[in-house]
């Protein structure tokens, strides 16, 4: 299998020696280095870059090359690097021989550094594994960046975009910049349609709530976390591809030192989906009150909880909408579980996906963690659409979860200042 089908996680040197095996060729999104690139200088005695022979730090010369690399393939197709594998001389250049760099981890860690600080816009996913394969650290770096929607990028030491032509990076010209930025608003508003989209279902989904004949004090309520990769990607077959589809249970979250349970809506999310029209669903018996989920052949996931009008357990006339903080989280968490099994079973793992949360239902709607502990005054609106998220890799999944509270917390009329802490091990396996 090419290392371009598999998750940046799940490479091995084992995959390495296949390119090498097979005499690999790059391409658009496959790029070779044999080791750090160096341009001697005038009066320098050193005939290889600062780091390997000294391992302190990357040369400018090198890292500004290397760079140019992941620029150009943000501002292409996206694309994966490899470093310490050479390639021939001849054309088209094919794979040749594995030499080992040293403290590969450090690298690694160096080079990922250096894309926030040398590169502008700064890159939502760019991701790098290390493959030591000595007991010093030596070994292998592979680099993996997406198709950028905020592109074009350029490297801030040279004042250069890049773009990838063919097998090289190359600088581009104001033609392609513009060209490029023309292509990529068109992109975003294609995005935009595609929200826009759910919001108008959404809203009609809850236009058959509020008419339903039900009686009851609390307030029909609907909400969705949705989310889409914020360029066009598309899932080939995605009726036959059930691997895809996220199982998940209930579980529990660390708010500050607080736990609170997470069981429903998540304990729903186990449900098999069935085929539909170029998507997988899950949705209630009824098809409207309670948990559906939507995976369609343009990635685009969806968590909906439904709640028709019901009486409370007290039996008061007083009517109000319930809205439960840990409802939103088990969608958030669903959404972004999902999110992860395609970027880890499709090699997406640079892949940018932009996340909509949104709520409605009628006031007055008060935010609460549990029956005891209301976040704080009556929500300003039943009615909320949050501010669009962008979802980064697996490690920033906590804090994407405490901005989300953070905002809906705000709405609520106070503060939040408390860190979130989910199982994510437990859920993404």
């Amino acid at each position: 299998m090419s290392i371009l089908r598999k998750s940046i996680d799940s490479i091995l040197v084992s995959d390495l020696e296949a390119l090498v095996d097979a005499e690999a060729r790059e391409t658009n999104e496959l790029e070779f280095k044999g080791t750090l690139p160096f341009k001697p200088e005038k009066g320098q005695p050193q005939t290889a870059d600062r780091w390997i022979e000294k391992g302190d730090r990357i040369g400018p010369y090198a890292r500004d090359q290397i760079l140019a690399e992941v620029v150009a393939f943000a501002n292409a197709e996206g694309g994966t690097l490899v470093l310490g594998l050479h390639e021939t001389r001849d054309h088209p250049r094919r794979a040749e021989r594995l030499e080992p760099l040293p403290k590969c981890e450090d690298l690694a860690r160096r080079l990922i550094d250096a894309t926030e600080d040398t590169i502008e816009p700064r890159l939502a996913m760019v991701e790098a594994k290390a493959l030591p394969v000595d007991d010093a650290g030596a070994g292998y770096v592979v680099m993996r960046v997406g198709k950028s929607l905020m592109a074009p990028h350029r490297l801030t030491s040279t004042r250069d975009f890049y773009i990838r032509r063919g097998e090289r990076a190359a600088v581009m010209d104001v033609r392609e910049i513009r060209d490029l930025t023309l292509s990529l608003a068109r992109t975003g508003d294609r995005i935009e349609q595609v929200f826009q989209g759910r919001q108008k279902d959404m809203r009609s989904t809850y236009g058959t709530l509020k008419s339903l004949d039900q009686e009851g004090n609390i307030h029909p309520l609907i909400m969705r976390a949705t989310a889409l990769p914020t360029t066009p990607h598309t899932i080939a077959a995605v009726t036959s591809r059930q691997d895809l589809w996220w199982q998940g249970r209930g579980f529990s979250i660390k708010v500050g030192e607080q736990q609170y349970s997470c069981e429903y809506p998540a304990r729903k999310f186990s449900d098999l989906p069935k085929i539909h029209l170029r998507s997988l669903q899950s949705s209630p018996p009824d098809g409207l009150v309670g948990v559906s989920r939507l995976l369609t052949g343009d990635a685009l996931i969806e968590f909906r909880l439904a709640h028709k009008r019901r009486q409370s357990k007290d039996n008061t006339s007083q009517r109000y909408s319930e809205i439960y903080a840990t409802w939103i989280i088990g969608l958030v968490a669903g959404a972004l579980s999902q999110v992860d099994r395609l970027r880890s079973r499709l090699a997406w793992d640079a892949v940018e996906f932009g996340l909509e949360f949104e709520m409605l239902t009628a006031k007055p709607a008060v935010l609460q963690w549990a029956d005891d502990w209301d976040f704080g005054d009556e929500m300003s609106s039943g009615s909320v659409t949050l501010p669009r998220y962008s979802v980064g890799p697996r490690s920033e999944f906590n804090d994407l979860v405490r901005t989300i509270m953070q905002d809906l917390s705000n709405a609520a009329g106070v503060p939040w200042d408390y860190p979130c802490e989910l199982p994510w091990q437990e859920l993404l396996t």
